[in-house]
Protein backbone atom coordinates (compact mmCIF):
# COMPACT_ATOMS: atom_id res chain seq x y z
CA UNK A 1 0.00 0.00 0.00
CA UNK A 2 2.74 2.27 0.29
CA UNK A 3 4.43 2.24 -3.37
CA UNK A 4 6.69 -0.48 -4.98
CA UNK A 5 8.25 -1.47 -1.26
CA UNK A 6 7.21 -4.39 0.34
CA UNK A 7 5.35 -3.66 3.59
CA UNK A 8 4.06 -7.23 4.40
CA UNK A 9 6.33 -10.10 5.67
CA UNK A 10 4.97 -13.46 6.59
CA UNK A 11 6.99 -15.14 9.36
CA UNK A 12 5.86 -18.97 8.96
CA UNK A 13 7.50 -19.85 12.22
CA UNK A 14 5.19 -17.81 13.94
CA UNK A 15 2.61 -17.63 11.57
CA UNK A 16 2.42 -13.66 11.96
CA UNK A 17 2.80 -11.14 9.94
CA UNK A 18 4.38 -7.73 10.29
CA UNK A 19 2.69 -5.04 8.11
CA UNK A 20 5.08 -1.74 8.15
CA UNK A 21 2.95 1.49 8.32
CA UNK A 22 3.70 4.84 8.58
CA UNK A 23 6.86 4.00 10.76
CA UNK A 24 5.42 1.09 12.69
CA UNK A 25 5.44 -2.67 12.62
CA UNK A 26 2.08 -3.84 13.05
CA UNK A 27 2.06 -7.12 14.01
CA UNK A 28 -1.07 -9.30 12.75
CA UNK A 29 -2.33 -12.79 12.72
CA UNK A 30 -5.16 -14.11 10.68
CA UNK A 31 -6.86 -16.99 12.41
CA UNK A 32 -10.06 -18.81 12.45
CA UNK A 33 -9.23 -20.26 15.84
CA UNK A 34 -10.94 -19.63 19.03
CA UNK A 35 -8.11 -20.25 20.88
CA UNK A 36 -5.96 -17.38 19.27
CA UNK A 37 -8.45 -14.95 19.38
CA UNK A 38 -7.99 -15.84 23.25
CA UNK A 39 -4.77 -15.29 23.27
CA UNK A 40 -4.25 -12.23 20.79
CA UNK A 41 -7.07 -9.58 21.56
CA UNK A 42 -5.23 -6.33 22.05
CA UNK A 43 -4.98 -2.67 20.26
CA UNK A 44 -2.38 -0.52 19.08
CA UNK A 45 0.45 -2.20 17.52
CA UNK A 46 -1.07 -5.67 17.02
CA UNK A 47 -3.91 -6.57 14.84
CA UNK A 48 -6.01 -9.91 15.00
CA UNK A 49 -8.23 -10.37 11.82
CA UNK A 50 -10.79 -13.19 12.93
CA UNK A 51 -12.04 -15.08 9.82
CA UNK A 52 -15.79 -15.33 12.15
CA UNK A 53 -17.02 -17.20 8.66
CA UNK A 54 -14.87 -20.31 9.94
CA UNK A 55 -14.67 -20.46 13.48
CA UNK A 56 -15.67 -23.56 15.27
CA UNK A 57 -17.11 -21.42 18.25
CA UNK A 58 -16.99 -18.06 19.09
CA UNK A 59 -15.10 -17.82 22.52
CA UNK A 60 -16.62 -15.34 25.59
CA UNK A 61 -12.91 -13.95 25.50
CA UNK A 62 -14.35 -12.07 22.10
CA UNK A 63 -17.92 -11.38 23.76
CA UNK A 64 -16.43 -9.79 26.69
CA UNK A 65 -13.94 -7.61 24.48
CA UNK A 66 -16.95 -6.33 22.31
CA UNK A 67 -18.74 -5.71 25.56
CA UNK A 68 -16.03 -3.93 27.63
CA UNK A 69 -17.49 -0.40 28.31
CA UNK A 70 -13.68 0.74 27.89
CA UNK A 71 -13.28 0.36 24.60
CA UNK A 72 -15.17 1.92 22.09
CA UNK A 73 -15.08 0.53 18.22
CA UNK A 74 -14.17 3.05 15.58
CA UNK A 75 -14.51 3.10 12.21
CA UNK A 76 -16.66 4.55 8.81
CA UNK A 77 -20.05 3.35 9.16
CA UNK A 78 -19.57 1.16 11.77
CA UNK A 79 -22.67 0.93 13.06
CA UNK A 80 -23.04 -1.28 9.73
CA UNK A 81 -20.58 -3.68 10.69
CA UNK A 82 -21.86 -4.40 14.48
CA UNK A 83 -25.35 -4.96 13.04
CA UNK A 84 -23.83 -7.64 10.80
CA UNK A 85 -21.84 -9.14 13.43
CA UNK A 86 -25.01 -9.25 15.60
CA UNK A 87 -27.17 -10.55 12.83
CA UNK A 88 -24.85 -13.32 11.32
CA UNK A 89 -22.98 -13.97 14.43
CA UNK A 90 -25.09 -13.07 17.52
CA UNK A 91 -22.69 -10.62 18.62
CA UNK A 92 -22.89 -7.57 20.19
CA UNK A 93 -20.72 -4.26 20.79
CA UNK A 94 -21.52 -2.13 23.39
CA UNK A 95 -19.72 1.22 22.26
CA UNK A 96 -18.91 2.34 18.76
CA UNK A 97 -18.27 5.47 16.96
CA UNK A 98 -18.83 6.59 13.53
CA UNK A 99 -15.38 9.04 13.19
CA UNK A 100 -16.71 10.54 10.01
CA UNK A 101 -18.92 11.60 12.12
CA UNK A 102 -17.12 12.73 14.85
CA UNK A 103 -15.27 14.49 12.37
CA UNK A 104 -17.81 16.23 10.80
CA UNK A 105 -19.17 17.50 14.43
CA UNK A 106 -15.70 18.65 15.23
CA UNK A 107 -15.20 20.70 11.98
CA UNK A 108 -18.54 21.44 10.97
CA UNK A 109 -18.32 22.08 7.01
CA UNK A 110 -14.96 21.55 6.69
CA UNK A 111 -15.73 17.82 5.59
CA UNK A 112 -18.92 16.49 2.99
CA UNK A 113 -18.25 12.91 2.76
CA UNK A 114 -15.00 12.14 4.04
CA UNK A 115 -13.90 8.40 3.66
CA UNK A 116 -11.14 6.56 5.78
CA UNK A 117 -8.32 7.47 3.50
CA UNK A 118 -9.28 11.31 3.66
CA UNK A 119 -9.61 11.33 7.45
CA UNK A 120 -6.38 8.64 8.19
CA UNK A 121 -4.64 11.91 6.08
CA UNK A 122 -6.53 15.45 7.64
CA UNK A 123 -7.01 13.38 11.47
CA UNK A 124 -3.65 11.01 11.64
CA UNK A 125 -1.48 11.81 9.13
CA UNK A 126 -1.30 8.99 7.55
CA UNK A 127 -0.82 8.03 4.01
CA UNK A 128 -2.72 4.93 2.88
CA UNK A 129 -4.33 3.50 -0.58
CA UNK A 130 -7.08 1.58 -0.56
CA UNK A 131 -6.53 -0.55 -4.05
CA UNK A 132 -10.07 -1.42 -5.72
CA UNK A 133 -8.80 -4.67 -7.02
CA UNK A 134 -8.09 -5.09 -2.93
CA UNK A 135 -11.16 -3.79 -1.68
CA UNK A 136 -13.32 -5.74 -4.34
CA UNK A 137 -11.36 -9.14 -3.99
CA UNK A 138 -12.57 -12.33 -1.85
CA UNK A 139 -12.82 -11.42 1.41
CA UNK A 140 -14.25 -15.27 2.50
CA UNK A 141 -10.81 -16.93 1.10
CA UNK A 142 -9.95 -19.42 3.30
CA UNK A 143 -6.77 -17.81 3.17
CA UNK A 144 -6.57 -14.26 2.80
CA UNK A 145 -3.31 -13.39 0.59
CA UNK A 146 -0.94 -10.97 1.69
CA UNK A 147 -2.34 -7.56 -0.02
CA UNK A 148 -5.74 -8.75 1.57
CA UNK A 149 -3.95 -8.90 5.28
CA UNK A 150 -2.31 -5.38 4.92
CA UNK A 151 -5.32 -3.64 3.81
CA UNK A 152 -7.10 -5.22 6.61
CA UNK A 153 -4.36 -4.18 9.16
CA UNK A 154 -3.71 -0.67 7.90
CA UNK A 155 -7.52 -0.46 7.49
CA UNK A 156 -8.44 -0.80 11.11
CA UNK A 157 -5.18 0.67 12.56
CA UNK A 158 -5.79 3.91 11.02
CA UNK A 159 -9.37 3.82 11.88
CA UNK A 160 -7.60 3.42 15.67
CA UNK A 161 -5.49 6.29 15.12
CA UNK A 162 -8.39 8.45 13.58
CA UNK A 163 -10.61 7.69 16.55
CA UNK A 164 -8.06 8.30 19.08
CA UNK A 165 -7.20 11.54 17.90
CA UNK A 166 -11.08 12.29 17.71
CA UNK A 167 -12.34 11.03 20.98
CA UNK A 168 -9.62 10.84 23.30
CA UNK A 169 -6.72 13.55 22.57
CA UNK A 170 -9.76 15.96 22.26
Amino acid sequence: MLGSRRTVTFNPATSKYSVLFAGKTIETVVTDKASVIDSWLCIDCKCLIVQLFYVDYIPDSLKNFLMDPNFTFVGIEVGDDIAKLRDEYGLNCRKHADVREAAKNKWPGRFRRPGLKDLAVEVAGLHMKKPRHVVMSNWEARNLNDSQVEYACVDAYASYKIGHKLLIEN
